[in-house]
């Protein structure tokens, strides 16, 4: 069984990039080798900010993600404070060397229907279909943004697992 040893890796997926103002719409991770998402389903933001207050606590240290500071900066936005491990770092620090952009999740691992010119969706398509889901209600949008969620954590584990040395606890 393949899994995380140590901490709990984690992803969330918002409205927007502005912390201050957007919203958390899913909190994703991964546990050992059980992955659990948390997804909203009404409008109301505060009772799943309590939840995820609740639970943020209780898992396993150290955290860690990809691009640990939009996490982190999120979180804290609602009152909840978290520490970790960026699974970013190495990769910024890599790609500053070669004078190369920062690279995207999405730029190290592709996705399969890249290949076939299939649709892929993205961080930036869950706002639209998070706003989609609350005019219609249709469960079918949320289905995307959790698709998209453990695609993420999938690709962020293979990181952490593959790449282990490049990350100090």
């Amino acid at each position: 069984m393949l899994g995380i040893p140590q901490g709990t890796l984690i992803d969330i997926e918002t409205t927007g990039l502005n912390m201050g103002q957007d919203e958390i719409v899913l909190f994703g991770y991964i546990r050992g080798s059980h992955l659990e998402i948390i997804c909203r389903s009404s409008r109301e933001e505060a009772p799943f900010i309590a939840q995820l207050a609740e639970l943020v606590p209780t898992l396993p240290k150290p955290f860690y993600a990809y691009n640990l500071a939009f996490e982190k900066g999120f979180l804290q936005a609602k009152g909840i404070d978290i520490e970790g491990i960026d699974l970013f770092q190495p990769w910024k620090e890599k790609a500053e060397a070669l004078f190369l952009k920062w690279p995207k999740l999405d730029e190290l691992f592709s996705h399969a229907e890249h290949y076939f010119n299939e649709p892929v969706i993205s961080g930036r398509d869950v706002p639209l279909l998070w706003q989609r889901f609350l005019y219609t209600e249709d469960n079918n949008y949320l289905q995307q943004i959790i698709k998209h969620n453990e695609s993420d954590l999938l690709r962020e584990l293979y990181l952490l697992v593959y790449y282990r040395d490049s990350y100090k606890v």
